[in-house]
């Protein structure tokens, strides 16, 4: 896939700094190859997930001060989605942009990478994936849009062209887009918590991708990241070009899915595996230590799918688990290091192959 080389490094989502360029030149500096436009979370509610993804999105009201994306319960239903719907049809990307205030990172990047250029052929952006979104907004009576079936397609066709607009933006720079949907809420699929059928997350992922695909001018790799446990056969079927996962946390509940491993991987599928941990675990871990693990891990891989490891090492990348967000400016700093360092391994690994 254009963009892609085998145990690349890039990030996931969320850091812990405040200085936008400061983090945007600690980006290029650790992960050259596909360096990640930053979530500035510490800046704000408007760096969350949901909010960055609402935009463009149809009767949403973005709450600050209580942290909140809902329904507006003042706008006519009908009415937001036949101007939503207009938007659509007439094929402009432009009401799914992101603005200043919503994503500093983004932009950031964007003018760092005008201005100075990066040496790697691809830029990776991320959003929230559609059942997350429509897991966390509320409507009028306080339930999820998610059991509505008619505002979870609307949510489908606005992130598919936020995901679009982000790809044109990389594109404009001369950089091949990535992009992944974060789902975190998939960890609870088969639960109370998540009360629908793997059918119905089938179809909802599988819409958003399709007319993701549909929006971009020219080609996009998209991946999923979900940094908890899961059904991941979900995942390994769905259209998709990346499984991002929690290799450290997860990495034995991914191999009860040989089978959907093997074809995944057999049809094309990369896999980019979260080995520098990013909760409590990471203080009590080092390059070696992890880098032991990861070696172990593909070992065990190869004998799973019955693939050899220097195919299996070209179609990874490696990243952190999860976001570094919610960790110390200090540890999220050496997540970013740990992980240039396991980078400058693996090419040397998979080279002497």
């Amino acid at each position: 896939m254009s963009g892609l080389s085998g145990l690349a490094t890039t990030g996931i989502g969320s850091v812990p700094f405040t200085d936008t360029q400061e983090t945007v030149a600690l980006v290029l500096e650790t992960l050259p190859q596909i360096p990640y436009w930053p979530q500035m979370v510490r800046l704000g509610y408007l760096e969350e997930m949901a909010a960055q993804a609402a935009r463009g999105l149809p009767g949403l009201k973005v709450d600050e001060a209580n942290r909140t994306v809902a329904m507006d319960p003042d706008l006519p239903r009908d009415e937001a989605l036949a101007r939503f719907y207009e938007v659509v049809l007439s094929g402009d990307l432009t009401p799914f942009a992101f603005e200043a205030q919503d994503a500093r990172g983004f932009f950031a990047l964007l003018t760092a990478v005008a201005s100075q250029g990066s040496p790697g052929p691809a830029l990776k952006g991320q959003l929230s994936g559609p059942v997350t979104f429509a897991g966390v907004v509320k409507d009028a009576d306080g339930k999820p849009i998610l059991y509505d079936r008619e505002l979870t397609q609307t949510v489908c066709a606005g992130l598919a062209r936020k995901v679009a607009w982000q790809a044109e933006k990389f594109r404009e720079l001369g950089k091949a887009p990535i992009v992944f949907l974060d789902e975190p809420f998939l960890t609870g699929f088969g639960s109370a918590y998540l009360p629908i059928s793997k059918d119905e997350v089938t179809e909802i992922l599988t819409q958003t991708l399709e007319e993701a695909r549909g929006a971009a001018a020219g080609p996009v790799t998209l991946g999923i990241h979900c940094c908890g446990n899961t059904d991941w056969s979900l995942l390994l079927n769905a259209p998709i070009d990346i499984l991002s996962f929690d290799s450290f946390g997860y990495f034995e509940s991914l191999r009860l899915y040989d089978r959907a491993l093997a074809h995944y991987l057999d049809r094309g599928g990369w896999l980019a595996w979260g080995l520098v941990p990013t909760n409590e675990d990471f203080r009590h871990e080092t390059p070696d230590t992890l880098w032991r693990r990861f070696q172990a891990q593909v070992t065990r891989l190869a004998e799973d799918v019955h693939w050899g490891l220097k195919e299996i090492l070209a179609q990874s990348l490696l990243t952190p688990a999860c976001g570094t967000g919610y960790m110390s400016q200090d540890d999220g700093r050496r997540v970013l290091t740990t992980l240039k360092e396991l980078g400058i391994r693996g090419q040397e690994w998979l080279a002497s192959l």
